[in-house]
């Protein structure tokens, strides 16, 4: 696959998740799961357009630059972490849980396109989709936080919040 075909594969990624957090915005009564949705979306528009400006550069032979490509989703670490913890509600809809849920495939699955594209790619081409990796990965992870927490698991961000045997 050549790097306009991988680009407008990834578009197709791109949109879809995207179209899900919109609808998602639509469609959750809670305001911190639309806010949660909305950044989201915004972060994958971000993204469409991204790749659709990079599509006109490579079709006109000019080099893309990997630093234009950002995210306005911070990496979920340590003190962000707990700062979202807090800030989580204690009971959320049922809708929220249903659309995580989805997000949560979705972004798995763009992560694995990403990846598999690195792989399979070189040079500022494979710099652009590494960057692309990074970005879902922390996509995956802030979606997963809020789905642990959404379902009462029991897990923060892969890891058990109590331990019953204590």
């Amino acid at each position: 696959m050549n790097s306009q075909d991988i680009f407008k594969h990834a578009l197709t990624y791109e949109k879809k998740i995207r179209d899900l957090y919109l609808s998602a915005v639509e469609t959750i009564d809670d305001n911190r799961g639309k806010s949660i949705f909305k950044a989201l979306a915004d972060d994958e528009q971000s993204h469409v357009d991204f790749l659709e400006h990079s599509l006109d550069l490579l079709a006109s032979a000019r080099e893309i630059d990997v630093e234009k490509l950002e995210s306005a989703i911070p990496a979920p670490v340590d003190d962000h972490i707990k700062q979202m913890k807090e800030k989580i509600p204690e009971k959320m809809l049922g809708d929220v849980k249903r659309v995580l849920n989805a997000a949560l495939v979705l972004e798995i699955e763009t992560s694995k396109f990403y990846k598999k594209a690195c792989e399979d790619s070189q040079g500022r081409i494979r710099e652009v989709l590494e960057k692309f990796h990074e970005i879902e990965e922390r996509h995956v992870a802030v979606v997963q936080i809020e789905l642990d927490h959404a379902t009462g698991s029991g897990f923060w961000f892969d890891f058990m919040e109590m331990d019953m045997e204590d």
